[in-house]
């Protein structure tokens, strides 16, 4: 499983590399999607600015807000979603009730506009019912 240990918390991804497939060069469709939205030569520089903000969030439990985070929606539990933030593009993910010590990245996003897009929310409660309510 695609994911990153930290001292506070397990980064988990819900876009998983295909099996057998090498995971160690492998990156989630939506953020070749989102990373597509920039010059490519500022690929680098972005993915080492998430990666940090990632190893944050794992270690401390919680990133700056607003600059790196946002509370971004509801979920159909009655909690939030948040965003990873790093220049227009987002993470967006939550926090497990049902996996304790985990935050899982529905997906990535490149953000054109100031309002949250509908499809990332549809996104994301997709996402949330198969981790929080599956039966397995």
């Amino acid at each position: 499983m695609e994911e990153y240990q930290g001292a506070k918390l397990t980064i988990r991804y819900c876009e998983q590399p295909p099996p057998g497939s090498g995971a160690e060069a492998w990156m989630p469709p939506s953020l070749q999607e989102a990373l597509s939205s920039i010059q490519a030569g500022k690929h680098a520089s972005w993915l080492a600015r998430f990666y940090n903000r990632r190893r944050q969030l794992a270690d401390t439990g919680r990133l700056r807000s607003p600059d790196y985070w946002n509370t971004e929606g509801d979920l159909p539990n009655g909690k939030n979603f948040y965003a990873i933030k790093v220049d227009k593009i987002r993470a967006y993910g939550w926090y497990s009730n049902r996996h304790g010590g985990v935050f899982y990245v529905s997906h990535f996003a490149f953000k054109k506009g100031q309002k949250l897009a509908q499809k990332d929310t549809h996104r994301v409660i997709e996402n949330w019912r198969k981790i929080e309510e599956s039966q397995t």
